[in-house]
């Protein structure tokens, strides 16, 4: 994506200079004029692309907000302290525009919206909030406790994932240098003496040239497999997500997961305010497994109609007993938001006990699996030397 800064006339013959975001400049000469502007001059000011950095600001961004507006500055104030300190050129941009927005009247929250891949439709509400009732400080608090909770938990899995996944890789480049390139070379010693090598040898010489003669076939399949899924993607995600639930070794982390962030939104909309079917519509865009998401959807048509949530809760598989037994009774009490935050720390502790444990596990499976792989490869390639005194002799 490239920022554009460019001039250009309005209707009633103004000189207009801004910037603009758009994927190349015959993009950006669209967007001016279906604002009913005239291009006078357009030019590239920065290039960007929406990295770990970029999505990391903004929980910079929220929290330097929530600092400075609980201080009794206004938002324009705190987003102009902000512009002058930020040196990503898509966060200036970003916050150039709210500036401008702001100052012509309009929302904060319409500005953000133009940008869904960095602010989704729960930080947007607590906006909103926020803009009516003017409970800046609360609002923006809680996004950047949201925001850093997902950051926590995505680092988790990283983690947890980075010695397996090193594992695998160094195993693979170890398999295929065995297989493409040392077991041949028996092969051509074997040759020349004119002798019969051992069966497991020949098996894996087998299978080696098979690789190397029919790599294309592999790389086609390979290709054809990937251009299924993205031209398959939606119905393929809804499968693999439906399958997730029910592996019994990952199917509870899914699960907690997914509950983790959804009562962590209810928790956060609640307590800024936002009515019970809003709170619902906000977790509803949160939760990422297609199957868990139908029943989100599901709880909030329901709770629309009347029905409690505690019972909306009972007629899906998403959520475990503890959890509708515990909405059941905060919403006897009119308890709602403290339980649902209580729920939200039980089950991102859960979820995070269960990953670390069972990748733990799954590390001793894994070393067992490789070195069985790597022990046959060895001894395929073992047999002939023992045997290579024989064949130099000719016995």
């Amino acid at each position: 994506m490239f920022i554009y800064s460019y001039t250009a006339i309005n209707s009633h013959n103004d000189l207009i200079k801004d910037t603009l975001i758009a994927k190349n400049k015959k993009q950006a000469l669209l967007i001016i004029i279906e604002n009913n502007l005239i291009p006078l001059k357009i030019k590239l000011k920065a290039i960007f692309n929406l990295n770990k950095l970029n999505l990391n600001y903004r929980i910079h961004f929220f929290h330097q907000l929530s600092i400075l507006t609980s201080s009794g500055i206004n938002l324009l104030q705190c987003l102009s302290i902000l512009k002058s300190n930020c040196q990503l050129p898509l966060w200036n941009y970003i916050i150039s525009c709210s500036i401008n927005n702001l100052k012509k009247g309009e929302s904060f929250a319409k500005n953000l919206k133009q940008h869904p891949t960095i602010f989704d439709s729960t930080t947007l509400s607590l906006i909103i909030i926020a803009e009516k009732t003017g409970q800046y400080e609360n609002s923006f608090t809680i996004i950047t406790t949201m925001l850093e909770h997902n950051i926590e938990t995505t680092q988790i899995i990283k983690k947890a994932l980075r010695y397996p996944i090193t594992l695998i890789i160094f195993s693979i480049i170890l398999l295929s240098i065995m297989l493409l390139y040392v077991i041949p070379q028996f092969e051509n010693i074997y040759s020349t003496f004119q002798h019969e090598l051992p069966f497991l040898t020949q098996i894996m010489i087998t299978i080696s040239n098979r690789i190397r003669d029919e790599f294309y076939l592999f790389f086609i399949l390979i290709s054809l497999f990937i251009l299924c899924i993205i031209k398959f993607r939606t119905e393929f995600k809804k499968h693999l997500h439906q399958l997730s639930t029910i592996i019994p070794y990952f199917g509870q982390l899914i699960q907690f997961h997914n509950l983790s962030i959804y009562f962590l939104t209810l928790s956060s909309t609640l307590k800024a305010g936002l009515p019970l079917p809003e709170c619902l519509n906000c977790a509803i865009g949160t939760i990422t497994n297609n199957h868990y998401h139908k029943d989100s959807q599901f709880i909030h048509s329901t709770v629309i109609k009347g029905e409690s949530l505690s019972s909306a809760m009972n007629q899906t598989l998403f959520f475990p007993s503890l959890a509708i037994q515990l909405i059941s009774i905060a919403e006897e009490t009119d308890k709602l938001q403290y339980f649902t935050q209580y729920l939200f720390k039980y089950y991102s502790k859960q979820y995070a006990d269960i990953t670390k444990q069972r990748l733990k596990n799954l590390e001793p499976i894994l070393l067992v699996l490789i070195s069985s792989l790597i022990g046959v490869i060895m001894l395929a390639m073992y047999l002939p030397i023992f045997n290579l005194g024989n064949v130099i002799t000719g016995v």
